[in-house]
């Protein structure tokens, strides 16, 4: 025969199964969240930093440096405007892979385009001109290609199976506390504070 409680006299009460449930369904949410966050962290501080860079697009160029430098190569032997920029390219000692043209403007001065937007413009009778250059900020380019997803092609499923972790941890963050510090506890005031930031701002550029 069995015993009432085969768990001796000692024992506390049993937890109810639906109970038991919940703090089963919470540990695997606790152990999801960590494990997901760690897989999800570089990509996390990347996009945190390009989303940084790029919210103050206004004030600079996220992933461009520009400057510009004056030279002084000398006259320029008169004859067709290809002949005029071979030797713009030649003196200036420029790579040729990067040429993407010329123009030559006026009667005295040439321009001849380069890759990434620079460019060479001179005066032909004296040599002096400027040399728009542009160069590609360290790290922020790269972060800002991913997040901007310039990269395209596979990398977009990358983003969006990024895109779904985020949602997940959100979710997991929410709900894997209980009592008064869980989401019916003190935990709701904050997701409505949260909440009431981009709400408010919405309501006050589109109302």
């Amino acid at each position: 025969m069995t015993p009432p409680d085969a768990r001796g006299p000692d024992a506390g009460p049993a937890t109810p199964r639906r109970a038991r449930d919940g703090i089963m369904w919470r540990k695997w949410f606790r152990i999801l969240h960590r494990d997901v966050g760690y897989v999800a962290v570089a990509l996390i501080i990347a996009y945190g930093v390009s989303g940084l860079a790029v919210n103050h697009i206004e004030d600079w160029n996220p992933s461009y440096t520009f400057a510009e430098r004056g030279f002084d190569i000398g006259p320029l032997p008169a004859g067709e405007p290809a002949a005029m920029a071979d030797a713009v390219i030649a003196r200036l000692r420029l790579d040729r892979a990067s040429v993407r043209g010329h123009f030559l403007e006026t009667a005295r001065e040439l321009r001849v385009f380069l890759t990434d937007g620079q460019e060479a413009r001179l005066d032909v009778t004296t040599g002096k001109g400027t040399l728009k250059l542009v160069a590609r900020r360290p790290v922020l380019f790269q972060l800002n290609a991913l997040h901007l997803n310039n990269l395209k092609g596979a990398w977009t499923y990358v983003a969006d199976v990024f895109a779904v972790a985020l949602i997940f941890l959100a979710l997991t963050g929410m709900t894997m506390m209980k009592g008064d510090r869980g989401l019916l506890g003190r935990g709701k005031y904050f997701v409505l504070a949260g909440l009431a930031v981009p709400v408010g701002f919405i309501v006050y550029v589109f109302a």
